[in-house]
């Protein structure tokens, strides 16, 4: 088992490299095949050697070898927590197709998190092969039913709320990357994680929104990303929901 974990965690940071590379391209309508990996400064190719997930932006302090212009934190982190991610979830299901359907999940929302975090943009091009994913691994695992109405449920129950919003403020209040997000989540995890994943999101978005507004002394109107807090919100259901129920139905006096 130990072996399987290691395997998993090497070769998440390995396809979190790649991951870096949509998060980078797909936002701008670049190929993600075509060209190679180069450095978004000079355009210089990078070798293989200074291609290796998280060692070489360490090694290489966090610096291109040909230009010396400065390569984000965001390559090895996207690295790191994709790797802990695939190492944490052949922990959680060994090698069985729950867990390929959560690589790909997590894979999915991690790729998200970060484009959203950079651009405020959750692209189509990403969410509806993510809905089309989870129905089939549904259709697969036996509960098409449950997640076709949770992918229904998950994207009318934010543009509900968007709408009430807008017509009590005028403003905007979410982006219809949103509701499709969640619309993804409710395609693998049926509607029944819908409820956890709105009111988690809500109030950790919420909270840590306003602070971060209120630490960078920024307007309250300020946009923030929500795509990240649905994706996080989602991620938790999916490995600990049956604690979250136990947890929820002790404290509320409900006998399981």
């Amino acid at each position: 088992m130990i072996s399987v974990v290691l395997l998993a965690i090497v070769v998440g940071m390995i396809f979190g490299s790649f991951a870096n590379v949509c998060v980078h391209r797909i936002p701008q309508g670049e190929s993600i095949a075509f060209p190679g990996s180069h450095c978004p400064e000079c355009h210089h190719a990078i070798a293989f050697y200074d291609n290796i997930p998280l060692i070489s932006w360490l090694l290489l302090a966090g610096h291109c070898r040909h230009c010396k212009g400065s390569i984000s934190w965001r390559y090895p982190l996207l690295e790191l927590l994709m790797g802990m991610s695939w190492g944490l979830l052949a922990w959680h299901y060994g090698p069985t197709p729950m867990l390929a359907e959560a690589l790909c999940l997590f894979s999915l929302l991690w790729i998200l998190t970060f484009i959203d975090l950079e651009t405020f943009l959750l692209p189509n091009v990403l969410t509806f092969p993510g809905i089309a994913m989870g129905l089939a691994f549904s259709w697969w695992f036996g509960d098409w039913q449950n997640a076709l109405i949770g992918a229904i449920a998950g994207y009318a129950v934010l543009w509900l709320v968007a709408r009430l919003f807008l017509k009590m403020t005028g403003q905007e209040g979410m982006g219809y990357g949103d509701f499709k997000l969640l619309a993804m989540l409710g395609a693998f995890m049926g509607w029944q994680a819908l409820p956890f994943i709105i009111f988690a999101s809500s109030v950790a978005g919420t909270v840590i929104g306003s602070v971060m507004l209120k630490l960078s002394n920024r307007g309250f109107r300020t946009e923030i990303p929500f795509g990240p807090y649905i994706a996080v919100a989602g991620m938790c259901w999916y490995i600990w929901h049956e604690q979250i129920l136990n947890w929820y139905l002790g404290i509320s006096g409900i006998n399981p």
